[in-house]
């Protein structure tokens, strides 16, 4: 008789890519992982990797015996997805991961346009943790995580992208800022000059590990533009409270400071359409695209996205 922890352990391993990935996933030790496939391994006299360059790659027999594990584990979470779709919405649970790139408050107003979708006694309880695209990918994968809002879009084939907001980035600066002239039709370089009166511009940074810093470093390199990094965070929302209290400058995506500039509280600068198109996704596991509550998930979204664009 097999030992169906050990298939169980040998297709994450298979799934995830590696042992380190699986390991990390199951909450064990790497050494004790491979203790327990080599045992499967004898168990069922077979090799079930072979090591290709740095990569541990499915043998031919490996290949043929994850095909067998994919169908008994997939058919199970086939089986919990069924159920969870025949239990009213009040008692499912729904978790989302957000990104580190992608703006807080902007992720509150999705889950509170789908909450209130809902009637007080109907509501899902909604679960939201945040971490990097590749731990909140990973976490999908295993279905840990029912949804995920990224600066990415999911590459691996058993996800889905369910929905993609694209979004103009916009020169910002607070209400307070004088502005001498009109600068819809200007340049990014023309409109900072005109904003700063020929004084060295103030700028406001997110943190440089983040995607949307390097679209900034790309633009300040094309358009020549200088000026000296008072503030920089890995938190959107602190630098459009920064905007806000007139710090300085920074390019940010209109999707985060819609409501600012309906608010009159931030100015944009230059061209409604921007500079640049800035992107943002709403997935989730391939398995769970046709789930009602993702779907609505997904509905409010978009509507939030629209909005935004006004």
């Amino acid at each position: 008789m097999f030992n169906f922890n050990h298939l169980y352990y040998f297709y994450v391993t298979a799934k995830s890519g590696g042992v380190n990935a699986a390991a990390k996933h199951l909450h064990i030790s790497q050494p004790s992982l491979s203790s327990q496939l080599k045992v499967l391994e004898r168990t069922l006299d077979v090799r079930l990797f072979q090591k290709v360059g740095r990569t541990n790659k499915l043998t031919p027999a490996g290949s043929v015996i994850f095909g067998f594990c994919r169908q008994m584990f997939e058919l199970s979470e086939e089986m919990g997805e069924l159920i969870s779709k025949r239990v009213p919405s009040a008692s499912r649970r729904i978790h989302i991961g957000v990104s580190d790139e992608v703006d807080r408050p902007f992720v509150i107003e999705v889950v509170s346009l789908f909450l209130n979708k809902h009637g007080l006694t109907q509501r899902p309880k909604v679960t939201v943790v945040s971490g990097t695209h590749e731990q909140l990918t990973e976490r999908l994968r295993f279905r840990e995580l029912d949804a995920v809002v990224t600066q990415q879009a999911m590459m691996d084939p058993d996800l889905e992208n369910l929905a993609r907001a694209e979004v103009p980035v916009a020169l910002t600066c607070s209400s307070s800022w004088t502005i001498r002239s009109n600068t819809k039709n200007l340049k990014a370089a023309a409109a900072v000059k005109e904003i700063i009166g020929g004084e060295d511009a103030q700028w406001l940074m997110p943190a440089s590990s983040f995607k949307l810093r390097a679209e900034i470093d790309q633009f300040f390199e094309v358009n020549q533009l200088k000026g000296r990094i008072v503030f920089e965070s890995d938190v959107i929302a602190s630098l459009v409270r920064s905007v806000v209290d007139g710090i300085g400058l920074s390019f940010l995506p209109l999707l985060y400071v819609a409501r600012e500039v309906r608010e009159k509280s931030v100015r944009v600068i230059g061209p409604k359409e921007g500079y640049w198109k800035y992107r943002v996704w709403l997935t989730c596991h391939g398995q769970n695209k046709d789930d009602e509550l993702i779907k609505a998930l997904a509905v409010s979204f978009n509507k939030i996205c629209k909005q935004a664009l006004g």
